[in-house]
């Protein structure tokens, strides 16, 4: 039976979780945006696309973040109640540690429930959809992010062009300025198209009739080529095909494929809703505060663990990936390690004898 103090505490780490969530959502989300911006400037991703491409990302980091808001939430909640000397009154009355940990993991588990439905197939779905729509965008042979008689700016190329055919895909009196190994290279041409490699799938520009010239002019190296085609990159394909392929498979296609990528995305899908466990079960004890040291007191320290917790997991997906580590091993000894490290403050808090009879059943 859930009693009064489990509701109370469940309904208040909940209101404190929405307003985290959204506060968490909205810096990554705004980071991610300006990303995306940049992509679409830069021509490699369709503006049309960006939408889209974003509501499928958030998804993803939505679920990421919400171990880390739900671990923050705790932290403020109980700094807050220690604060205002309600955990001096509730421990007054015989509540100690372990009750508090009843209406957490009253909230925690079915969270970490849903996570677990949505990290394994939603985000899969939606790295499926965001996949396909990047691989559509790299057979287009529309000029996206180019307008005629403005200049446009990519990395170390400037392209300027006076017309642009009404389908996008041709332009008409072509300037590109770039560079190549420390060389300054004007390109100009009378007109010029998109095309798409075969092999590399990478977008490239085909210039006709025109002249390239290469160095300063008046020094001894100064080259100058006319040509009646002439190919350049437009944008680099992305390096991420084989990474989005392995995040859009199914549990069972990744588990069939065996390869040690595979393996290494199934633990890490699986780390998030455990990760989600062990951090409330860290914040409970993380949280105990002095009365006067005020309701942030371990929110520093809280975030620095969460930090170097996630950069674990990342590194232990990557020994996984490249073979460092066994399978067998993954990424629980990251697990263990903050489950240790929860012991070890609990110990230090009320001594090895308490913790051993709390556990006991004592």
């Amino acid at each position: 039976m859930i009693s009064i103090l489990d509701r109370y505490i469940s309904r208040e780490v909940l209101k404190t979780l929405g307003g985290v969530a959204i506060v968490l959502y909205l810096i990554f989300l705004s980071n991610r945006l300006v990303h995306y911006l940049a992509d679409v400037a830069s021509g490699s991703l369709p503006g049309s696309y960006l939408f889209i491409i974003i509501g499928l990302a958030s998804v993803r980091y939505l679920i990421i973040l919400t171990p880390l808001a739900l671990y923050i939430s705790i932290l403020l909640l109980f700094g807050k109640m220690y604060r205002d000397h309600e955990m001096a009154s509730l421990a007054a009355c015989g509540v100690g540690t372990v009750s508090l940990l009843r209406p957490i993991f009253i909230v925690a588990v079915p969270m970490a429930i849903l996570i677990s439905i949505l990290t394994f197939y939603l985000v899969p779905l939606a790295a499926d959809v965001e996949f396909s729509l990047l691989k559509k965008f790299e057979k287009n042979l529309e000029f996206t992010g180019i307008s005629a008689g403005k200049f446009h700016v990519s990395g170390n190329r400037i392209i300027y062009l006076e017309g642009m055919s009404d389908d996008r895909t041709r332009m008409q009196n072509v300037f590109i300025r770039t560079e190549y190994k420390g060389r300054d290279i004007l390109m100009v041409a009378e007109k010029a198209h998109m095309e798409v490699d075969n092999n590399t799938g990478e977008r490239l520009i085909v210039l006709d009739n025109g002249s390239r010239y290469e160095g300063t002019p008046g020094q001894t190296d100064f080259m100058q080529v006319n040509f009646s085609r002439h190919t350049i990159l437009f944008a680099d394909k992305k390096e991420k095909a084989r990474q989005s392929d392995i995040y859009s498979m199914s549990n069972l296609k990744l588990i069939s494929l065996g390869t040690p990528e595979a393996w290494a995305e199934l633990q890490w899908r699986a780390a998030i809703p455990l990760s989600i466990l062990l951090l409330a079960f860290l914040a409970v004890p993380l949280s105990r505060v002095q009365p006067r040291q005020g309701q942030f007191g371990r929110l520093f320290v809280g975030v620095l663990i969460y930090v170097l917790y996630a950069n674990l997991l990342a590194i232990s997906k990557a020994w996984i990936a490249n073979g460092t580590i066994p399978l067998i091993a993954g990424a629980t000894w990251v697990h263990v390690a903050i489950l240790s490290l929860t012991l070890l403050i609990l110990v230090r808090q009320y001594g090895f004898s308490w913790l051993r009879h709390r556990f006991s059943g004592g």
